[in-house]
């Protein structure tokens, strides 16, 4: 079972890589989209025919083949338009799905016109790039070694594998931030250099090490001092994974109707903020501190 999902998903990141480089105005013969597919012609036929039955309009000129971009001329609103849930699976698809299913068709035949998800997809199409933010994101919170297999080094133009201790990711999830073992130093990689990673089951040795690294979480960086747990209710969680996407690795869910938020924490201004501008949503279960901050500032609000 593994081995078909496995399958599975390697079509559907062809499939997005596909979209990705049909999506210029010079067009590219087939020849080269199966090299950069690593796929035969065949099976880029194949993929025409898949986009052309989820709507997209595929045009070839001088042996050059692209996506006409229909944005200008749309006249049907459900073109561009990703309602909550669709947003929600556009970023796990890749990563998750192995099975036929309804939503991902759905999102397919959406993802050619341009919408506000247009930067994200972009990043969605660049191979395995969910893969490696699911897989970095367990290893942040299992506090495990991974080895970064082939990393690409822009300064010695060189590849080699690297051994690194994850801590956490930049705002954009472009980096992630991490103390090399081979170097004994704290770095920031690259995610799109990455050309495969394996999560070991080797923990963190260096903790002591990973000096020069503040998590940045609600807008504050610096040394972790308070303990705070949360529970958020769905509406929370959505907003604080879009708002603080740092703190993605260290939340967790229950029956997909509560979520939980749970690390140590710099600053309370910047969670105090969230916290507040959701009445009724989030509940401090952990963190004296900060519920003696947050009565604090309630005491000082004025109407």
């Amino acid at each position: 079972m593994a081995k078909e999902n496995q399958i599975e998903q390697q079509k559907i990141l062809r499939v997005f890589k596909l979209i990705n480089l049909l999506k210029t105005n010079a067009g590219k013969s087939v020849k080269r989209l199966g090299e950069s597919l690593d796929t035969d012609p065949r099976t880029v036929y194949r993929y025409f025919n898949l986009l052309e039955a989820l709507g997209f309009q595929i045009e070839k000129q001088f042996g050059k083949f692209r996506i006409v971009d229909r944005t200008d001329s749309l006249t049907d609103s459900f073109y561009g338009t990703f309602t909550e849930e669709e947003s929600a699976f556009l970023a796990q698809a890749i990563s998750k799905s192995g099975k036929k299913n309804l939503l991902k068709e759905s999102i397919l035949k959406k993802v050619i016109a341009r919408s506000p998800l247009e930067l994200g997809a972009q990043r969605i199409f660049n191979a395995k790039l969910g893969v490696f933010v699911d897989e970095l994101a367990e290893a942040v919170k299992r506090k495990y070694q991974v080895v970064l297999i082939d990393y690409y080094s822009l300064n010695s133009d060189s590849e080699k594998n690297r051994r690194i201790e994850p801590v956490g990711f930049s705002k954009d999830y472009e980096y992630i931030h991490a103390f090399e073992v081979e170097t004994k130093s704290m770095k920031k990689f690259k995610l799109e250099r990455i050309s495969e990673l394996e999560v070991t089951s080797k923990k963190h040795q260096y903790e002591s090490l990973h000096i020069g690294y503040g998590d940045e979480f609600f807008g504050f960086s610096g040394t972790a001092k308070y303990h705070v747990k949360l529970k958020l209710s769905k509406k929370a969680y959505q907003l604080l994974i879009e708002e603080y996407p740092e703190a993605r690795p260290f939340t967790t869910t229950a029956h997909r109707q509560f979520y939980y938020f749970e690390h140590d924490i710099a600053e309370f201004p910047g969670i105090s903020r969230f916290i507040l501008g959701l009445p009724g949503e989030v509940q401090v279960m952990e963190g004296d501190e900060l519920k003696a901050f947050l009565n604090e500032q309630l005491t000082k609000q004025r109407f």
